[in-house]
């Protein structure tokens, strides 16, 4: 049985409005040069490139911009957590499925933090001894994962509320008797 499940996507206005100025910015350069070079024979530029080189160039940025395109908005944080078992993936930088054991851990609680002074930002965020991990789309709540073996994982969440109380029922399930 399923307690709590949370899907999150790269959906913020201002990563579309970046987004959407840089390929067009790009877009319209080669669409000029494309116009200059090709169309009038006019050359392009202070050192202008032959047509197939220029042909070739806008291919393989036109090829980078779909890539960048598709994993920004391909990206998703997805978090389930079930009576015995946290399970989170970050796709697709990490495809399966992840499971936490409820054993495995010293504490798990919702916390607020501060994504830019702790983590450096939002994505897929590790720091240089690995001992800190954060999986973040967006925002600055996420649950705090604390290990046994000290190393912490941060996964963001836009659910607080009903993960604080999920999280009571799974702390109390790894402790029974701790609590009645």
């Amino acid at each position: 049985m399923i307690f709590f499940k949370e899907q999150q996507r790269f959906n913020q206005w201002w990563i579309w409005g970046l987004l959407g100025m840089t390929n067009l910015i790009i877009l319209l350069n080669f669409g000029h040069a494309y116009y200059e070079q090709l169309l009038l024979g006019n050359p392009w530029g202070d050192k202008p490139m032959p047509g197939t080189g220029l042909i070739l160039s806008s291919l393989f940025a036109f090829t980078v911009l779909i890539v960048v395109n598709a994993l920004i908005f391909g990206t998703s944080l997805e978090t389930k957590i079930d009576k015995n078992h946290i399970q989170y993936r970050f796709f697709p930088y990490v495809r399966r499925w992840k499971k936490v054991d409820r054993t495995d851990l010293k504490e798990a609680y919702v916390r607020k933090y501060s994504p830019i002074s702790e983590f450096g930002g939002w994505g897929y965020r590790a720091l240089l001894r690995d001992s800190n991990k954060a999986l973040n789309i967006k925002g600055n709540m996420g649950l705090q994962l604390v290990f046994k073996n000290d190393k912490r994982l941060l996964l963001g969440t836009q659910k607080p509320d009903q993960l604080k109380e999920v999280m009571k029922k799974f702390m109390n399930l790894a402790n029974p008797a701790d609590h009645g």
